[in-house]
């Protein structure tokens, strides 16, 4: 049975300089909630069938990322930000206690294990879908470039600015995560589509080499693009009901010693 229906919210995200933030939030009737991190640009439309077909129990956020909601012209590169964005959806945050499955798609992907490592307490699993750990194809590569043509700069819109920025400063920050990751606690799911045109496939085999293997399960998904919130929601949530059985079993065999 699928859940109510969603609605947009605003709130204030507790960055190093508070930001009115918007999210969708899909209330559910459990003790889990989602929170869903985007990719670059980050678009909350395109997770509408996500939350469409979301399970009444499961509790739905899908955040505008700092940078991208309403009004906001600044970029914000900085991981720690973008995590903060969470914060008030965590237990002691304004939204309510529930135990957290942080969701990331591409660049989001990166968030969310982020949001696990820094929250082990709140976050009790984790799934990334086609998340961006390494590189993306070389010809999206050729795309990013195109913003330091001389020239170009003025005709290019603000939001593939955005994009660019956050593009760059990713790459000081992924190395230090990729060396946390070893010691996250909580169960990950790391999904990702073989047709997946914009990052390959080699980013999920490299993110499980540096995940705990007791803790990390990986699904390759035939014929899946890159938008997989889009074409396979039912089986995101597969992935979800997965992570949230693995945590609860972790937690019937810690009880028991």
């Amino acid at each position: 049975m699928f859940g109510s229906s969603f609605q947009e919210i605003s709130y204030t995200a507790p960055l190093s300089a508070p930001l009115e933030n918007d999210a969708f939030h899909r209330p559910g009737e459990g003790d889990w909630r989602v929170i869903v991190f985007p990719g670059t640009p980050c678009n909350k439309l395109l997770f509408t069938r996500l939350l469409w077909t979301a399970p009444a129990d499961l509790d739905m956020v899908v955040l505008s990322r700092p940078g991208f909601g309403r009004g906001q012209a600044q970029v914000y590169p900085d991981f720690d930000e973008q995590v903060a964005a969470a914060k008030p959806f965590l237990p002691g945050g304004e939204f309510g206690d529930k135990k957290i499955v942080t969701l990331g798609v591409s660049y989001g992907g990166e968030l969310a294990l982020k949001a696990a490592l820094d929250f082990p307490e709140a976050v009790k699993g984790v799934v990334t879908v086609a998340a961006l750990i390494d590189e993306p194809h070389d010809y999206a590569l050729e795309l990013e470039k195109l913003g330091d043509v001389e020239g170009i700069q003025p005709y290019v819109p603000n939001r593939w600015l955005k994009v660019r920025k956050e593009i760059a400063g990713r790459r000081a920050q992924i190395g230090p995560l990729l060396d946390r990751a070893a010691k996250i606690e909580a169960p990950v799911e790391v999904i990702h589509g073989d047709f997946d045109a914009i990052v390959p496939k080699s980013n999920a085999q490299k993110l499980m080499r540096v995940l705990p293997k007791e803790r990390a399960e990986l699904e390759i998904i035939p014929g899946g693009t890159h938008y997989l919130e889009l074409q396979y929601p039912r089986r995101l949530h597969k992935a979800i009901g997965r992570v949230i059985e693995r945590a609860a079993c972790n937690r019937r065999k810690a009880r028991a010693k």
